[in-house]
């Protein structure tokens, strides 16, 4: 390999998807971009992945394998990245895969731009039993739109969620190295906070959906997407981390290009209305109005809040309120 290609750390954090972690290996295998590293990070699985991972580990010297017992899937991805050794970091879930141009079209992008820190691309979700890497998928559109940029606008638009997953970016080591660890205190929405800390740095990141740089995300019943009670509770809880850390960077005076107040005022406005919504469905009620009328009073869409404040406590009376684990 051409000493000039810059090395790219692909990490895998895997838990029990011994039956999935096949198709995301070979997948970073069949990348046209062959200067990479895989960092298969096993957080304690009870199944065979360790046995599925020594048998790429003995096939190709670029796939290692490292065990720990069982913290999470923050925990697993901080361990990939204390062990990279890249200077561009690709995160590819166990159950996922990426197109085999994504590497090469992606760090292409990075190097044409310097500034950028990160670039990504568009997700295209596959059911567990269809694997065909082409764009034959259901492309998946986020809440919120993609959108290049650093600066106040992309802040105040990520503010309310993602824009991609963990799996579409493929960004700088330097700016993990900025951000610090994902936050080993959120089980969903870990990657929003990740991400968006790196937005409070003024770090830019760039959309590129040319073809070839898809992300294939599985769908199966084991996502955790499909548990609203875990998602809105973290959701919550990564709100709250961002909001102390806007708070903090007002009190210290911390340079950046941002307006931080008006983005504080952002962020406890959605805060109010995600409070109202998981009280009024999964906790007290008395406190849903309370973050209901504190939405209405500081919202931007006042008269909405009521409606949906109407709808959550509706579902709550018909009982579609139970609490998975």
């Amino acid at each position: 390999m051409p000493t000039d290609q810059p090395l790219i750390s692909v990490i895998i954090p895997c838990y029990n998807y011994a039956a999935y972690i096949r198709d995301a290996i070979d997948s970073v295998r069949a990348q046209t971009y062959q200067n990479w590293e895989m960092l298969l990070v096993d957080d304690g699985s009870k199944d065979n992945t360790a046995a599925i991972a020594k048998e790429y580990t003995a096939l190709d010297a670029r796939v290692s394998y490292h065990y720990q017992a069982n913290q999470g899937l923050s925990a697993a991805r901080n361990t990939g990245l204390s062990l990279a050794r890249g200077e561009y970091v690709q995160l590819l879930d166990a159950d996922d895969y990426i197109a085999p141009e994504k590497l090469a079209l992606h760090l292409q992008t990075l190097l044409d731009q310097p500034k950028t820190a990160l670039v990504f691309g568009d997700t295209y979700n596959f059911k567990h039993s269809d694997i065909v890497a082409e764009r034959t998928q259901v492309q998946l559109h986020l809440q919120m739109a993609p959108m290049s940029g650093p600066g106040q606008p992309r802040a105040l638009h990520m503010a309310h969620d993602n824009i991609f997953l963990p799996g579409n970016p493929v960004f700088r080591k330097s700016l993990a190295n900025q951000i610090g660890k994902f936050s080993e205190q959120l089980f969903s929405l870990e990657d929003w906070h990740f991400w968006y800390r790196g937005v409070l740095l003024g770090a830019a990141y760039v959309y590129d959906n040319r073809p070839g740089t898809e992300f294939y995300a599985r769908t199966h019943g084991n996502n955790m997407s499909g548990n609203r009670y875990k998602m809105w509770k973290y959701k919550i809880h990564a709100r709250e981390l961002l909001i102390e850390q806007i708070q903090n960077q007002l009190a210290t005076k911390a340079a950046t290009s941002l307006e931080l107040p008006p983005l504080l005022a952002k962020h406890l406005v959605l805060l109010y209305e995600e409070q109202a919504r998981f009280n009024l469905l999964f906790g007290s009620v008395g406190q849903g109005v309370v973050n209901t009328v504190r939405y209405f009073l500081k919202g931007d869409k006042p008269g909405h809040i009521w409606y949906d404040s109407a709808y959550w406590l509706k579902e709550r009376l018909l009982g579609r309120n139970k609490i998975s684990a």
